[in-house]
């Protein structure tokens, strides 16, 4: 009787390096599967704020239209207190001519002919690339980090 307590207590259990890997494995996938989630939620959280704000540019462009029966031409039209419908504080609108890309040059929110689609500054505004011309307004704005949107007005340009 001695002898087999005294096996019993020589005999040690615990986990296998087999069953430890298994462990380490099973919880990095998981993670990995976390993190990819995630990263997307993100982007498409990023991709719908900016297409709403495309949308409430076209909305002031559209509101602009009908009390003017011109779309509106500066910077200023889309922003000025005297406007019925006027944008969020955080979204400001550079009217552009030429060409109008997704490529963000050294200080896009500050430059002065803009060929950006949007920036975002230091303070969160994000601003937006729009084309007017006598048919409409054309908005701008990135999908992910390279493809062009477009939101119109009108008919756009």
């Amino acid at each position: 009787m001695i002898e087999k307590i005294k096996n019993l207590r020589n005999k040690e259990s615990g986990f296998t390096i087999v069953e430890l890997l298994i462990v380490i494995v099973v919880i990095g996938i998981l993670a990995a599967i976390t993190i990819v989630s995630y990263t997307g939620i993100t982007t498409q959280a990023n991709n719908a704020a900016y297409q709403q704000d495309a949308s409430s540019i076209v909305s002031v462009s559209d509101a602009f239209y009908a009390r003017t029966n011109a779309y509106p031409t500066t910077s200023a039209d889309f922003t000025n207190a005297s406007n019925y419908t006027k944008l969020p504080a955080n979204i400001t609108v550079a009217v552009t001519s030429g060409t109008v890309t997704g490529s963000v040059g050294a200080d896009p929110c500050t430059a002065g002919s803009q060929t950006w689609a949007v920036c975002t500054n230091s303070s969160g505004v994000k601003s937006y690339s729009a084309t007017v011309c006598a048919a409409g307004v054309t908005v701008y704005y990135l999908e992910g980090t390279s493809t062009l949107k477009t939101a119109k007005s009108g008919a756009g340009c």
